[in-house]
């Protein structure tokens, strides 16, 4: 009788051991990407932001780390997600870190502020071997106070991923963030300069 609760004893230890390795290998083989480190040919590339940035925030269903993909040729409408590769975070705060790298915050910023809301961030497939890093930002400019809504726009980047899987399609959506950013500044900057209750 002690035998045999001896053997089931170690088997149950063999199997959690078993487990628990599993587990780690698993863990092990994803791939985890974010924006890279600075780039020092960055500084000339640094644009100034004459209003408030708010914190960049992100539609519900792309509050997490999953890196996503639509067969835009077959069914666009339907999201996948790879398996074996994340985001180092979620989508707002890799925008949070790219803004700190590429924005130089004015000391005496105007009186509105830019909201800046991310509506997409996927990589796009045409066909089984080409795709796009596409992101999409909703950006609007608020007088501080009052919270009164001065102008609102859409703004939409793509760029082609240079390979068909992960890598390329995170390296796309990185540089396609960028342009988004500085894209959505310039014009918050624009409608600033251009209304009085931002002076």
């Amino acid at each position: 009788m002690r035998s045999i609760i001896l053997l089931i004893t170690s088997t149950v230890l063999m199997c959690a051991l078993v487990a628990c390795v599993g587990v780690n290998t698993i863990k092990q083989n994803i791939a985890i990407y974010d924006f890279g480190l600075s780039d020092p040919n960055e500084s000339h590339q640094v644009i100034t932001a004459k209003l408030l940035l708010e914190a960049t925030v992100a539609a519900e269903s792309l509050n997490q780390n999953k890196i996503r993909y639509r067969l835009d040729y077959l069914n666009p409408s339907r999201i996948f997600y790879y398996a074996q590769s994340r985001w180092a975070s979620t989508p707002s705060e890799l925008f949070s870190s790219k803004l700190n790298k590429i924005v130089n915050f004015t000391k005496t910023p105007m009186s509105c502020s830019l909201k800046l809301k991310i509506e997409a961030f996927d990589q796009v497939f045409h066909s089984a071997t080409t795709s796009d890093g596409v992101v999409q930002l909703s950006a609007i400019v608020v007088e501080r106070n009052s919270q009164k809504i001065i102008s609102n726009q859409f703004i939409s980047e793509s760029v082609p991923a240079l390979s068909a899987n992960a890598k390329g399609g995170t390296t796309a959506l990185q540089i396609a963030s960028e342009n988004a950013l500085k894209q959505a500044i310039n014009w918050g900057n624009t409608i600033a300069d251009n209304n009085a209750l931002c002076q």
